[in-house]
């Protein structure tokens, strides 16, 4: 299905029928990484899938959109759409979104956050070591015009959410990444749940500890052995805490 915000065209998947879910993936994902979550849940609840601006059949903003503008994307759907009090579930950079759109917005039903992204860790002096030294070395290829080591080192050092994404989209990548949302996390009144891999090291299990503390009514259930994408890793597992908390038999 077809929604127009702004000048954009967003693709999103609407299947069930019941009281909505809305379902946000994470960075350079689709809504298609939710298939099989999607086959449970609609037999409960309507399903709302999107493919996010800049992803899946969605077109690109022009500008680069900040966590804000995600959210205020979202409050727009769900207005135009006449969604009413949905449970939202977000996974890494989905998650970011439905942390800033919670915060926001007292009628959410329920919060499920996915291994989610949010949270400014604090890190060792290695890797801002190793920060500094990336922005050096690539200002220096700039300044040079050394395209070929340029290359080479781009492929070496940068993050995979930044190699794979466009150049419009690293630009949104580098603006939504350093945006630390501690203080939303306050003001989240939903009540929340917390689903995270034991081994993400992608966003850390730590964070889910800061989360679970900052959130107020919050409670959080670790996969021994997963990773980042529980939902995939172990789909039959996730189905079945997703079936647990939402009551689906």
């Amino acid at each position: 299905m077809e929604y127009k915000y702004q000048e954009l065209k967003i693709n999103y998947l609407k299947v069930g029928e019941g009281k909505p879910i809305i379902l946000l993936h994470g960075w350079c994902q689709n809504l298609n990484t939710f298939e099989g979550l999607i086959d449970v849940l609609k037999t409960k609840y309507t399903v709302y899938a999107i493919d996010l601006p800049g992803f899946g059949f969605s077109d690109e903003p022009e500008d680069p959109w900040s966590v804000k503008d995600y959210s205020n994307f979202l409050d727009k759907f769900c207005t135009d759409l006449k969604i009413h009090r949905p449970i939202i579930l977000g996974h890494s950079f989905g998650g970011r979104i439905a942390i800033k759109y919670a915060s926001n917005n007292s009628k959410i039903r329920r919060l499920i956050l996915v291994d989610s992204a949010g949270l400014n860790i604090n890190r060792g002096i290695k890797f801002y070591f190793r920060k500094w030294r990336y922005k050096l070395v690539k200002n220096y290829y700039k300044l040079t015009k050394n395209n070929v080591k340029l290359e080479e080192w781009f492929n070496k050092h940068a993050s995979n959410d930044y190699k794979q994404a466009t150049e419009k989209m690293r630009l949104t990548l580098k603006k939504v990444v350093n945006e630390d949302l501690r203080k939303d996390l306050r003001k989240i009144k939903a009540e929340t749940l917390l689903i995270w891999g034991e081994n993400d090291t992608v966003t850390p299990l730590k964070i889910a500890f800061k989360m679970q503390k900052k959130i107020p009514n919050a409670g959080l259930v670790r996969l021994e052995g997963l990773g980042h994408f529980p939902y995939l890793e172990d789909a039959k597992w996730f189905h079945i805490i997703i079936k647990n908390y939402l009551d689906i038999k």
